[in-house]
């Protein structure tokens, strides 16, 4: 499969393909109002959240926020890669791939990676099985044989990795997979030595790297594979490929700190654990998450740790909450963690304890009442500024007005005052953009609010959800085209989604949707393809976007304006002209319309 996939093949393939069709073989599809409902096939629920829409060829979940195009649903629901994906869709439609010269397909780039990794899996499980005090070590923490070859758990042993891989694999290879690294002498020294080995795969079963631990004393006790090409810290997650296979159907995911403690419940017979590899719960992983359960616990150490660990989960939970999905936390006894506590009270009491998790809203109002109790008037005070900068963040609006009454409950203040105190917050800070720097594309845009005093990034966000979710519309307007020459990601995408338009007209919001893929800023522009927009008749939307993109333009001139006009600056007679035509631009769209 040398090669890359033409885009101009990728849009045919799509403009063929019916996404209705294409989830109907695999999920029982019925008729609701222009769109067809199911329950959601990458969560449990018991009552459809899953609507496809055949006018924009997509599909989303409200239950765990699942979307996507009928290529994402094959990588998705039949695990594959893209080409994969594509190959099969192919197939259905009756098309034979092409594949343009000059490149190659980044599997086959990564491919020796692959390779190298699994080969180390291989040697470190042999390693094991000659390793009497490593096999003692795992049965004295309740890990049997079959557990450890479920989850191919090996030993790395003090040296003899690169000499075994050395005829297969070269030195600069096993640096690049994260198996070795470099010397001061130009030589490579095995990084995991002495070590549990523990294989981390991605969603299609891939190994991508290891987590080693000590058993004897020593630093660091826990060591992580290095950030490679196909190894990336802050979106893996330990043990999400084996409880999917262990469970055909997830109702839920418990997030444990560890790997022993992942293993620990699996060997207790409890599958649904898994991990973040030692780093704190990021969006990303929220994202994967939900997209696999509606329904998540995170578990924590009772000490000051684990509550500053709390703290910073909760801090990327409350955005991320939406529609049908819900985060519970449990505090674990001091001194406890989840594989010692299933040891100790059994497979049943550990599900009990799961069982006690708080939901979110009440976690956040104790976490609140512990820094600032509420028998106090100045105490109720530091709570509800405290509480309302975290409710700033949140984004479902009923969630939202949940919390906020639950808070006026604790802080005897009114809803209405707290609504006040709410509407006075900063907007959150946007996050970095596809390019790394500027925030002109929201991660999680509010696309259903219509142009006021909103910042850049919101605007942007309203303005190419209405251009994804409705290419049918004329959008030649002269505003809408000024915009494209101004600098950004977001600008650059409303070029590109513009010129696909003027190619094809007839483009549906899928097809808009994968000429994108490959950017690291594709899944905010499938949040922004499913976000809810308010508008009510076509000619709303349409003036709501004109009305977002004279908004931009009119904080570019006025920028523009005052970087001009910066005491000290001499302008040359480009930049008085350029001053006087911004001048004029800017009184122009002032008038009444």
């Amino acid at each position: 499969m040398a090669g890359l996939i033409p885009q101009a093949f990728i849009d045919e393939l799509l403009e063929r393909s019916d996404i209705v069709e294409v989830i109907q073989r695999r999920v029982s599809l019925k008729k609701a109002g222009r769109e067809f409902a199911a329950c959601c096939p990458f969560h449990g629920e018991k009552t459809p959240s899953f609507y496809v829409s055949p006018q924009k060829q997509f599909y989303h979940c409200f239950g765990c926020g699942a979307h996507g195009t009928a290529i994402s649903f094959l990588m998705e629901y039949e695990n594959l890669s893209f080409p994969e994906a594509v190959e099969q869709l192919a197939e259905q439609a009756g098309l034979e791939v092409p594949r343009e010269a000059g490149g190659d397909d980044k599997r086959e780039a990564h491919a020796p990676l692959y390779e190298a990794l699994n080969a180390a899996a291989d040697y470190y499980v042999q390693q094991l099985r000659q390793t009497p005090k490593a096999v003692e070590y795992l049965k004295n923490r309740g890990i049997d044989g079959t557990t450890a070859r479920d989850y191919q758990i090996g030993w790395a042993p003090p040296s003899g990795l690169i000499e075994a891989l050395k005829p297969r694999f070269t030195p600069q290879q096993l640096v690049d997979a994260g198996l070795a690294a470099r010397r001061d002498d130009g030589g490579i020294r095995e990084r995991f030595r002495t070590r549990i080995m523990f294989p981390i795969r991605d969603r299609r079963g891939r190994i991508t790297g290891f987590g080693g631990r000590l058993i004897e004393d020593g630093e660091p006790k826990y060591l992580n594979s290095p950030e490679s090409e196909v190894f990336h810290k802050g979106q893996v997650i330990y043990g999400l490929f084996e409880a999917r296979k262990a469970n055909t159907r997830l109702d839920d995911i418990v997030v444990v700190e560890g790997y022993m403690d992942v293993v620990g419940l699996a060997h207790a017979g409890f599958r649904r654990a898994v991990a973040c590899m030692g780093t704190a719960l990021t969006r990303a992983h929220l994202d994967s998450l939900f997209r696999q359960v509606s329904r998540i616990t995170l578990c924590f150490d009772g000490d000051a740790a684990g509550r500053r660990a709390a703290w910073r989960s909760l801090a990327e939970a409350l955005p991320a909450i939406q529609g049908l999905r819900e985060v519970r936390v449990l505090f674990l006894p001091e001194g406890d963690d989840p594989d010692s506590l299933v040891l100790r009270d059994g497979l049943a009491g550990w599900e009990e304890r799961l069982a006690g998790a708080l939901p979110l809203s009440e976690t956040l109002v104790r976490l609140l009442r512990e820094e600032h109790p509420t028998d106090t008037a100045e105490g109720r005070t530091r709570f509800a500024h405290a509480a309302m900068k975290l409710v700033a963040t949140t984004r479902d609006p009923l969630f939202r007005d949940q919390l906020v009454e639950r808070i006026a409950e604790e802080t005897h203040l009114s809803h209405e005052r707290l609504e006040q105190v709410l509407s006075e917050q900063p907007p959150e800070p946007a996050r970095a953009t596809a390019s790394g720097s500027g925030g002109d594309l929201p991660a999680n845009p509010t696309a259903s609010r219509a142009p006021g005093g909103e910042s850049p990034p919101a605007l942007w966000g309203a303005l190419l959800a209405r251009v994804l979710q409705h290419p049918e519309l004329d959008w030649s307007q002269p505003e809408i085209r000024q915009l494209v020459e101004l600098p950004g990601v977001a600008a650059a995408t409303l070029r590109e989604l513009l010129a696909a338009l003027d190619e094809n007209p007839e483009r549906h919001t899928a097809g808009l949707l994968e000429r994108f893929r490959e950017e690291r800023h594709f899944q905010r522009l499938m949040a922004l393809a499913h976000q809810a927009l308010d508008d009510g008749e076509v000619a709303v939307t349409r003036q709501t976007a004109l009305d977002c993109a004279r908004q931009l333009l009119r904080q570019h001139y006025r920028s523009r304006i005052r970087e001009l006009t910066r005491p000290g600056t001499e302008l040359g007679t480009e930049q008085r002209a350029e001053l006087a035509r911004l001048t004029e631009q800017l009184q122009r769209f002032d008038r009444p319309q």
